[in-house]
């Protein structure tokens, strides 16, 4: 099913970060995906982070490891080839 069938205009739903074509061997559920969520994806070997509340709901001007919770997230994910998805209903 869509992503986007349960979701209001304004909500960014689907695939967040990573590559599209990746393999998915295990997948983590969680509400928001922060730092300590990844580092738990990463202790589990999970490849995928599937999330209520989308990781990034603006645009984002920069991607630095000294930035708030969800670049440093996204750092994260992406150096350890950890896709993120969200998936949201009304």
């Amino acid at each position: 099913m869509d992503a986007n069938f349960y979701c209001w205009g304004f909500d960014n739903v689907g695939l967040i970060v990573g590559d599209p074509e990746s393999e998915i061997s295990s997948i983590l559920v969680t509400l928001d995906t922060t730092e300590d969520v990844v580092e738990e994806a990463i202790e589990r070997g999970c490849n995928m982070v599937v999330s209520y509340h989308p990781i990034i709901f603006n645009g984002l001007k920069q991607i630095t490891s000294n930035s708030n919770y969800v670049e440093k997230s996204v750092i994260k994910a992406v150096k350890n080839n950890i896709s993120v998805v969200i998936e949201k209903s009304k």
